[in-house]
Parts: structure tokens; sequence; C-alpha cells
């Protein structure tokens, strides 16, 4: 039976440009950090079976004009699985584009050379990944391991037959065979194994990797791993794969979630102090919310408000008038337009007044809630990294990394 001198601690993620968004960052550190705190071993799991291109072909950042700006390496993987797929001229042009709009700082030459030289065509995205990963995370204890390695799927091939074998007549099964560069489905039928198009797999003699719900199970046998850091959405799956652990004789790992935190810049703290908002207010109203409530904080204006009021004397004085017996069906209607355009004047007039919330309200969203969505899964580390201290900065994460922290301040006012 295979034993662990120490506790390993796992966390992984499938690749993305430019190490991915921040908290797969995060991810890592909360392996290192568990590893520490246990005399432990922490193992990053560079997901490079993974197919999914269009999830990770994009990098997002705000450009040296202060605009939120997006890239993608827009090619035809040809389906390949992401590690397999070759960097190449286009992918480096994106890059350089990437480096040469940020803004420029004492940083931003060694982080391009790092990250040019790491995505170096003729290698594999799975190679310039890997070659990334030790780079960032260099001077920590962390192994970095990539699941298409021969050991591993050696070892997973009894796992992933044994899967195959517990597949119900006509069903997916939980696994996926090599086929080149390509990861495969695989069917049930009528006990043979089929792929999408009906022709027969010899399992035996094919590369099976795992699907989302073999992963885990391959994992906590091969590193029989203590706990594993883990997102929010691999938290639930994993809640329900507790009989499948059992089916194959697996102890599951610990679950623990890992760090969820906004990086707070000097000028955004400035402007939450400015506008009197925190977090919480960021995350309970979207953007164009947010700006009219402040514009009608400012000068006692609302839109919606003022033109249901208006409409509503408007309704009444015309039944008014139809008690008379006259018919103002057509006056009230144009009431109406020209009440909705004095309205539409004063609020143009109040919004002029309120340009600099308006901008400052911009900016927090743009830097907290890039197209709506949390920082942490738009940006990636190297746009703080630039700013506030190189390979340096994740460290300093890193020595302050709290579980219960949802704000991390980054720099100096």
């Amino acid at each position: 039976m295979r034993k662990n001198e120490v506790a390993t601690f796992v966390t992984g993620q499938q690749l993305g440009l430019l190490g991915g968004p921040l908290y797969t960052t995060y991810k890592v550190l909360g392996a290192l950090h568990y590893a520490k705190r246990s005399k432990g071993r922490a193992v990053y799991w560079l997901e490079t079976n993974d197919a999914d291109f269009n999830e990770i072909n994009q990098i997002h950042y705000i450009d040296s004009e202060k605009n939120l700006r997006s890239l993608k390496w827009d090619i035809d993987s040809k389906g390949y699985s992401c590690g397999n797929i070759p960097v190449d001229e286009k992918l480096v042009s994106v890059l350089n584009e990437f480096f040469n709009t940020i803004k420029v700082t004492e940083h931003t030459s060694e982080l391009k050379e790092m990250a040019l030289d790491c995505y170096a065509p003729g290698r594999t995205l799975g190679e310039a990944s890997a070659s990334l990963a030790a780079k960032l995370f260099e001077g920590f204890d962390l192994e970095i391991f990539d699941p298409s390695s021969v050991e591993f799927i050696e070892f997973s091939r009894h796992i992933l037959l044994n899967e195959a074998e517990s597949t119900s007549e006509g069903e997916q099964c939980n696994l996926f065979y090599m086929d080149g560069d390509r990861r495969r489905a695989v069917f049930k039928k009528e006990g043979k194994y089929l792929d999408r198009g009906g022709v027969e797999i010899d399992l035996l003699s094919s590369e099976l990797v795992p699907s989302l719900k073999t992963r885990s199970i391959c994992q906590d046998a091969y590193f029989l791993t203590a706990a594993y850091i883990a997102g929010p959405g691999e938290i639930k799956y994993l809640k329900e794969l507790g009989r499948n652990f059992k089916f194959h004789n697996v102890k599951p790992a610990e679950v623990i979630p890992r760090m969820s935190i906004d990086l707070v810049e000097p000028s955004v703290k400035r402007v939450l102090g400015k506008l009197g908002n925190d977090i919480s207010d960021i995350d309970k109203i979207n953007k164009d919310e947010m700006i009219r409530l402040k514009i009608k904080d400012l000068t006692g204006f609302d839109k919606k408000k003022l033109v249901l009021r208006s409409d509503k004397i408007v309704d009444n004085l015309i039944s008014e008038l139809k008690d008379t017996g006259l018919s103002a069906d057509k006056l009230g209607k144009k009431l109406k337009v020209d009440i909705k355009e004095l309205i539409g004047i004063k609020r143009k007039s109040d919004k002029e007044k309120s340009e600099s919330v308006i901008r400052q309200t911009e900016m927090l969203y743009k830097h907290l809630r890039p197209f709506g969505k949390k920082q942490e899964r738009v940006f990636n580390i190297f746009y703080y990294m630039n700013l506030y201290g190189g390979r340096e900065f994740i460290k300093q994460i890193y020595e302050r990394y709290d579980n219960s922290v949802k704000l991390m301040e980054t720099g100096n006012d």
C-alpha cells in the first residue's frame, strides 16, 4: 500500500495565459500556506488535458490609458487538449501587445522577458505554462504536476478501466481516450466502447485520461491527498462524488476553500472613501444603478420617480377634463412627451454636474468588477506584479494569506 511521509496539499486549475485568472494564484498560495503550516508538501496540478480553449485564450487588463482591454489569441485549436496546443507567433504578438500597452514601470521589462522566454514558439502551451509557473513560484517549495506524464497515466489506468466497466449501458463514460493531441469522449453500448462517431475503441491499448468526475479520484489515489484547495464550483461538485470515491475505494481529500480577495489599489481605496462605499455595495448594486443613486444623492434628482409622478399628475388632469365632457387623450399623450423632454433636459444638466462622480464610480467597477465579474476571475497576476513589486508581489500575498480576509490593499498611498 502506498504511503505518504508528509501530508500532501494539492490544488489545480486549467491552463490560462500569463498564469490564468487571479484565483489560480490564490489557489496555489493556499496549497503552499497549508503545506507550510503542516510541514507538508504542496502540489500544483496543471490541467493540460482540458480542451475548452475559448475559456482560456484571453487576457483582460487595464492599459496605460486606464481603459479596460481584452486581447484574444484567436486561432483554430483543432480540438486539441489545451496542453498540446503549440505556442505560435500569434500568441507572442498578443503578449507583446499586452506588455507594450500596460503602464511602464521598473518591473515591466523583466516581466516581459520572463513571459516571452516561457511562451516561446516550438513549445506547447502545457510546457510554456509549466515553465511560467516555475518562475512565478520560484523560491517556494512547490511541485508542479502535469497529468499527461506517463507515470500518472499508467497509475490511473486501472481506475479508469473500472469506471468504464461500471458505466451504465448507453451512457458516456467518465473518462476520455487520447486520439493524438485530442481527447475523445467514450460511450458504452452493447458491451462495447465507442467514440462519438460510433467507432469501437480498444480501451486496453488506448491512452486514457480522467474526466471531471474521475480527475479528483485519480488525483487523491495518486497523491494520497491530505487536502485539496478548491474554488466554489469545485467544492460543489466534489460534494457530489462521495459514492464515486467509495466505489473506487479511494479516500477523498479534505476540501479547503481557497482565499477569495479583492485587491484594492491606492487609487481605488481613495475613491471608495470619497464616494462613501465599500466592496459590499459594489456586489449588491450594478454599475448603472449605482450611478443613478449617486446622481440622486448629489442632486436630489430621480428620473424614474419623477416620470412616474408626472405621469400620474397628467392622468389625473386628463381624467378631470373628461369629467367635464372634454376629449383630452391626445393632450395627455403630448403632455407626457413634453414633460419627459423637460425631465431629460434637467437630467442632462444635473448629470454634467455629476461627471466627476460618474467617472469615479465607473473606475471602481472597472477595477473591482470588470465586465460585471469578480476581479479575481478576470485579471491575471501580471497586471499587479507590474505595478506593485514584480515577482515579489506574489510573496507579499503569500505572507498575508488568510482565508477569512476578503480585501487586500496593494502599494502605498
